[in-house]
């Protein structure tokens, strides 16, 4: 009797211990199966660059607008507020408004980027002329990643003195989906909105930078002899435009005859007339819109409107 029970002890003993082991095996499966369960992609991190709407970062404001690419890539657009040269009247000014940064393509998969140049290691050169170059995978594009430049002129404020230089700008990054960044298919949700945002206002020339003074009275004449300009435009009796002495080219001014009120606005594109007394020499067009032709020269206000 006594090898009999320790016989049957054995074997529930034995059985106990395989339910033990499957117990711990499970347990143990759990747990690594659980970690790798934790390990699943993350989620899009939004910033100035993947989120549409404004933002302040820095203490810079930022724009953005998002938009689909194709059917699976989501683009994004990114100004910021700062101060920009503008072009006016053939003079350069700064003027605060918002400037382009960059276009963020959003995560998405390798082959919806067959053959496109903004994701090969490449140079080319686009349709209307501009040349590119693109890197992939290197220190500044971080892996899954390419970045785009574009060869371009601009002019920039340096020391006070506006020059134009041509260079490689940055224009766009590209960014690929991985195992650790899933694709985004959609576009994100819309920033919070940014108290304060600044709005861009359409750039006015400054009156006396563009003209040299503001206006006055003259005695005023007019041509019609066909000739070169002092600008190098073949002269138009027909067009309405000026000589003057000192305007700057394509500057316009507002000329009026006070005997009866008429006005005309001529663009300057001429250096004259030298005669003593005289400020304005129009084209035989514009002096006939204020009525001067039969007198040959009048007396005229003029004022500078851009």
């Amino acid at each position: 009797m006594l090898r009999s029970y320790s016989f049957v002890t054995l074997l529930k003993e034995v059985g106990m211990l395989k339910r033990s082991l499957h117990i711990m095996l499970v347990v143990l499966m759990g747990a690594v199966f659980g970690v790798v369960s934790t390990q699943s992609a993350s989620a899009l991190t939004y910033t100035v660059y993947n989120q549409p709407g404004d933002h302040l970062v820095n203490g810079r404001y930022w724009k953005t607008s998002c938009e689909m690419y194709s059917s699976t890539v989501v683009r994004c657009s990114t100004n910021i507020w700062a101060t920009k040269v503008v072009k006016s009247n053939g003079r350069f000014y700064n003027h605060n408004g918002w400037v382009f940064n960059n276009m963020t393509y959003l995560p998405s998969g390798k082959a919806a980027w067959k053959n496109n140049p903004l994701a090969t290691n490449k140079q080319w050169t686009a349709a209307d002329g501009h040349r590119w170059k693109t890197e992939c995978n290197t220190a500044a594009t971080g892996k899954n990643g390419c970045r785009s430049y574009v060869l371009s002129r601009n002019v920039v404020n340096t020391g006070g003195k506006f020059v134009s230089q041509s260079a490689w700008l940055f224009n766009n990054m590209v960014q690929f989906s991985s195992k650790g960044t899933p694709a985004q298919t959609t576009i994100p949700p819309k920033a919070p909105a940014v108290a304060n945002v600044p709005v861009e206002k359409a750039f006015k020339t400054p009156v006396a930078a563009a003209a040299g003074g503001a206006g006055g009275t003259c005695s005023a004449s007019y041509y019609w002899e066909g000739q070169m300009t002092a600008n190098g435009e073949r002269f138009n009796t027909n067009d309405l435009t000026a000589a003057h002495k000192t305007l700057k080219f394509g500057t316009r001014v507002k000329v009026t005859n006070p005997a009866n009120g008429k006005s005309v606005v001529v663009r300057i594109n001429d250096r004259g007339p030298y005669v003593s007394g005289r400020c304005l020499d129009l084209s035989k067009a514009a002096m006939s819109a204020i009525g001067g032709i039969s007198a040959g020269h009048i007396k005229v206000s003029y004022q500078v409107v851009s």
